[in-house]
């Protein structure tokens, strides 16, 4: 009794003596215990924890008591699914020389480089006194044949005294009516005879007569038909030297035009290559050189030659120019591989970008078109560089991200679970990734129960209890 009262004593005395600490154990019993329901034990559960597959983890604790692993299913979804292209490029333009025909003296030069200018603005001015001499020398030459084609009609050229078919057909009327009255004098002249009122020798030459005007008659009929032949072919040549007249002047007209310059095209003056006071020599010699039309060309990599067509829109976001983007659309995909990084080709590989070892650029050029730059046409120029974000949006087979594993060299592995406790791995194909979804290009069943959580850790032995989606 004795005993048991001074162990009481000794107790209360030991408690009084370490309150603060006994009230400290208490309290880290009290936060080991909270810690162990609200941190370690959800960790231990965790799929995504690097304990969870390790030897003490929860997969190997259910494994050695033959249970079985839980894990989360899901079936493959359509969805739309956006991604965007990349490609470095360079604004580019259309080199257009302006040729300088005429070989005279550069009166005046109106442009300077660097000027915007509209199509058909004059440029310079050529002396052309010359050119307005031959001009209306050609005028002069289509008069006169004017006038000689109608002389040619009238049938009153001196050259062509034997071609008018007028007076051809008076005198082959003339003759025929000489004819008649040769034919009705010698048919008198057979009645007398027979009669016995003339000799012989009468009859003989009034058929001697007839005979000369018949002889006489096709000889008019010749001339008549010659006439007749011989004016129109006159009448043509004469129409052809006028309408050579005309062309001439045509052309002497045509001439004197390039002797002051336009431009065929709205741009901007790049390079001016004459001087006033300048003598041309060379004919068609180039005189300016316009960048005219402005676009981008956009190297992309030959890994999305598939999936960029014309008539897609884009942005453009230059180096000149930070923070701003310019819309574009796709107009021309050049069919062509190249070594080029979006400058000039290159000569040996780049520094690894992914497979461990050096790795030629494999582009292919894309022309994309500026659209609405009216206000800022001025402002972005030939040579600017920059890069070009194309939208590609299609329909699409997808998965969670997190369900596929493995993913390398375009494909990757799924974890497929099956009618009963057993799964099974399937290699597939995978295009864009994206931090929520992956895109499938094998072709999967839509019912397929593809494993999103708790495969990681599994073993091919492994049971398991699928939670669906």
């Amino acid at each position: 009794m004795a005993l048991n009262i001074t162990l009481q004593l000794n107790m209360k005395s030991l408690i009084t003596d370490n309150k603060g600490v006994l009230l400290l154990i208490g309290i880290a019993l009290i936060a080991f215990a909270i810690l162990t329901y609200f941190v370690i034990h959800p960790a231990y559960l965790d799929k995504n924890n690097g304990m969870y597959g390790s030897k003490l983890g929860y997969p190997s604790l259910v494994r050695a008591t033959g249970g079985k692993i839980e894990v989360s299913t899901t079936t493959p979804k359509s969805r739309e699914i956006t991604h965007y292209l990349m490609g470095e490029g360079v604004c580019s333009s259309k080199p257009i020389l302006v040729p300088v025909i005429p070989m005279a003296m550069v009166q005046e030069v109106l442009v300077e480089e660097g000027q915007q200018i509209e199509k058909g603005q004059l440029l310079a001015k050529l002396e052309n006194a010359k050119a307005l001499i031959k001009y209306e020398s050609a005028k002069l030459a289509v008069s006169t044949a004017g006038a000689e084609l109608e002389r040619v009609k009238l049938g009153s050229a001196y050259v062509l005294a034997q071609e008018r078919p007028e007076v051809e057909k008076i005198n082959l009327a003339s003759i025929l009516e000489q004819q008649t009255f040769a034919k009705q004098r010698l048919e008198r002249y057979e009645k007398a005879h027979a009669k016995g009122v003339i000799s012989k020798v009468a009859l003989l030459e009034a058929k001697e007569a007839a005979t000369k005007m018949e002889e006489q008659v096709s000889r008019a009929q010749l001339s008549m038909k010659m006439a007749e032949s011989g004016v129109q072919q006159s009448i043509l040549i004469a129409e052809n030297s006028y309408n050579d007249a005309k062309q001439a002047l045509a052309h002497r007209e045509q001439e004197l035009k390039a002797y002051n310059i336009y431009s065929p095209v709205q741009g901007i003056v790049d390079r001016v290559l004459i001087n006033t006071g300048e003598y041309n020599q060379d004919s068609g010699k180039p005189g300016f050189l316009i960048s005219s039309s402005l676009w981008f060309d956009a190297y992309f990599d030959q890994a999305d030659f598939q999936h960029i067509t014309t008539g897609l829109e884009a942005t453009v976001s230059l180096e000149s120019y930070p923070g701003s983007e310019f819309p574009v659309k796709t107009s021309i995909i050049k069919p062509v591989i190249s070594f080029n990084s979006g400058g000039p080709e290159i000569s040996r590989p780049l520094r690894p970008r992914g497979s461990g070892s050096p790795e030629w650029a494999a582009t292919f050029k894309v022309k994309l078109d500026f659209e609405k730059l009216e206000n800022n046409q001025q402002s972005i120029v030939t040579g600017m560089t920059g890069f070009a974000r194309l939208k590609i949006t299609k329909q699409a087979t997808t998965v969670p991200r997190s369900a596929v594993l493995s993913i390398s060299a375009g494909s990757g592995l799924l974890y497929i679970a099956e009618d009963d406790d057993s799964w099974s791995l399937l290699e597939v194909r995978i295009g864009h990734v994206d931090e929520h979804y992956v895109e499938i290009l094998t072709t999967l069943d839509p019912e397929a129960q593809v494993i999103t959580e708790g495969h990681r850790s599994l073993k091919p032995d492994d049971k398991i209890k699928v939670h669906r989606s």
